[in-house]
């Protein structure tokens, strides 16, 4: 496998993961002078006051070093973001790498052509290495063209830094994830991945509150990211830290080589063992098959389960957090400006509508184009073509892959919904109940929201889908967090998903961007049905 060609297979995930990091250190550096204020005394309220805040949420992110100046805030509010965001590109990218492209036949066609096997993997490695440089550097250079606006500048040894940083922790953790998926069978592999990436996020953040984890966090990739904070003032870039990034990278590359070369493709380096048993030829006799929806669902049933059990304890630990800083919050007198924009009735069930409810959007958007990631690998791999040869119509696959999904996220919204009832309960934090059934169950309309974009996206562009609907997702989120900050028009933040959910939990439902959310779903999955019935599968 050629360099350049590992190249072509990334570059819509080089694009849009360098548009997007070029969008947020630009908006963040000119957003920061825009609340920062104007004179010294302003400037270092502004940092208490950042900084107190920040002291509450250690324990998902790390705390900022000189919030008050443009280096500091944008490395607390930019570049902590970056870990979880290339994190997630890294996990998306190796999974591709390592099993998509053999499903898709991509690999024994490389490997028909006389490439050893550890040579391609350590293209795609470098291919993917390429594409971070690209990103990490337009990112810098978001950050340059914010400041110098203002008449500022950030050294470009702080620059550099800070991108030889990210760069380390994207490489650490696709090599992990390449390593994993060595050992995971294809359908398992990208859970499998998951699982470990988001348990190391959460030994390291969780190592910051708790001191039982602290021994452990070692482990964690994301521990020797945050021991670099160069654009802070007085920030230091620690060199072991990043050695071990780059380190633990070249380590892990190797072994996942050395274990590709010595399993076949499409299976495990690991079978386990089973009990003999007879080679069936006859189709299944399980008659869940051929009900249309029930088959969808319990063919996912293992990834539903999983994102159903760890939504629902995301939600008991966002109940916890909420009660346990909501009291020193609300001490900052900084502060309170901030807190008006979305305390609209109780103090209690405003945070939580604001923790929770804010964060849960991000997962169930998470779990959407998850589902429509398996569309558009459906859509390359043969298996669309399988399914409409039974016959079925094209029509008839789009109705039945809406309604798992919209099935798939109720489960997940209504067991993050009654375990947030039952902690809350339990935390004496006093909700009105239906408003937190009309907040959970609203997570579904959204669901479908990005689902039936992501179905058009499908129709137009299958192998694109995930790094555009992704993009327009993490733009959605930040289309509320900066508009008012830059005073946009408010018909701008109606162009985000995530400002028509609304405050439900505090506000009650709105009716407006409810009945939105249900027009661009029906649309979006219209027009997607009408484009799949002229479109060729697989092209």
């Amino acid at each position: 496998m050629s360099f350049l060609y590992s190249l072509r297979l990334t570059r819509w995930g080089i694009a849009g993961f360098s548009a997007l990091a070029f969008a947020l250190t630009l908006l963040q550096s000119i957003g920061f002078y825009q609340i920062v204020g104007h004179t010294p005394a302003e400037r270092a309220a502004f940092g208490r006051s950042m900084a107190q805040l920040a002291a509450q949420f250690t324990v998902l992110i790390a705390a900022p070093i000189r919030p008050d100046t443009v280096g500091g805030y944008v490395q607390w509010r930019a570049y902590s973001f970056f870990a979880i965001l290339f994190a997630i590109w890294a996990l998306v990218s190796a999974y591709g790498a390592a099993r998509g492209d053999e499903e898709r036949g991509l690999v024994e066609q490389v490997l028909a052509t006389g490439t050893a096997r550890t040579d391609a993997l350590v293209t795609r490695v470098l291919g993917f290495a390429a594409g971070c440089v690209v990103a990490v550097t337009v990112a810098a250079l978001g950050v340059e063209a914010g400041v110098s606006g203002a008449h500022e500048s950030i050294g470009i040894d702080s620059l550099a830094g800070v991108s030889v940083n990210l760069l380390g922790l994207a490489l650490c953790c696709y090599a992990l994830t390449m390593l994993v998926c060595q050992f995971a069978a294809s359908r398992y592999a990208t859970a499998a991945s998951a699982i470990v990436l988001l348990g190391l996020f959460l030994l390291n953040s969780l190592s910051r509150q708790l001191d039982q984890l602290s021994a452990w966090r070692w482990l964690s990739p994301f521990r020797y990211y945050d021991l670099s904070q160069p654009l802070a003032p007085g920030g230091t870039f620690d060199v072991r830290g990043v050695e071990a990034l780059f380190g633990s990278a070249a380590v892990m590359t190797v072994v996942a080589a050395v274990a590709f070369s010595y399993r076949d493709v499409g299976s495990p380096l690991v079978r386990i063992p089973v009990a003999p048993h007879h080679v069936l030829r006859e189709p299944d006799r399980n008659p869940v098959w051929r009900v249309p929806v029930l088959r969808g669902l319990y063919e996912r049933r293992a990834g539903l389960a999983v994102w159903t059990i760890g939504v629902a304890l995301l939600g008991v630990l966002m109940v916890i957090l909420t009660k346990n800083i909501v009291e020193p919050l609300l001490g900052l007198a900084q502060l309170r400006p901030y807190f008006n924009l979305f305390i609209t009735s109780g103090i209690y069930p405003s945070f939580l509508g604001f923790i929770w409810f804010g964060f849960a959007q991000l997962l169930i958007a998470g779990y959407a184009i998850a589902q429509v990631a398996r569309w558009s690998a459906e859509d390359t791999d043969g298996r669309l073509e399988a399914v409409l040869s039974n016959p079925m119509s094209r029509r008839g696959v789009l109705i039945e892959r809406a309604t798992v999904v919209m099935i798939g996220a109720l489960v997940v919204a209504a067991a993050s919904g009654v375990a947030v009832g039952i902690e809350s309960h339990a935390q004496s934090i006093d909700l009105n109940q239906g408003r937190l059934i009309s907040a959970s169950l609203l997570l579904v309309p959204m669901a479908m929201f990005f689902a039936a974009i992501g179905a058009l996206l499908v129709s137009l562009l299958p192998r694109a889908t995930v790094g555009l609907l992704g993009g327009f997702a993490f733009v959605s989120y930040f289309i509320v967090q900066l508009a008012p900050i830059f005073h946009w028009p408010s018909w701008t933040q109606d162009l985000s998903a995530f400002h028509l959910y609304g405050q439900p939990l505090s506000s009650g439902v709105d009716i407006t961007g409810l009945v939105i959310m249900l027009i661009v779903a029906a649309v979006g999955f219209a027009v997607s049905a009408l484009l799949m019935e002229r479109r060729d599968v697989g092209a």
